[in-house]
């Protein structure tokens, strides 16, 4: 079995932070405004990608679910509700302007 795992090792400094490696942010979309979800199971301490601090550009409210897809240089934040109805409306959009 093949691991996409890639070690690297960091030290925290004086008041505990640490660099995530640049190679891990381009991977994951973490931009400079970015929120992280930290937490600790056991003995491991859990970074996790927190994308719902944006509202739904289709339905605007904040909740948990919300999504952040990244397009070029811009992203969008969806609700599950959002992606549904633009997925929706795209459709439609697309079935109404067959040539």
């Amino acid at each position: 079995m093949t691991s996409n795992k890639s070690y690297t090792f960091r030290s925290l400094d004086e008041i505990g932070r640490f660099v995530l490696p640049k190679q891990l942010r381009k991977e994951l979309h973490l931009g400079e405004k970015q929120m992280l979800e930290v937490f600790s199971d056991g003995e491991r301490i859990i970074i996790e990608k927190y994308d719902n601090l944006e509202p739904c550009l289709v339905t605007v409210p904040l909740p948990k679910a919300n999504h952040t897809f990244a397009f070029g240089n811009g992203t969008v934040t969806l609700s599950p509700e959002g992606l549904e109805k633009l997925i929706k409306e795209l459709s439609d959009y697309k079935e109404s302007h067959k040539d």
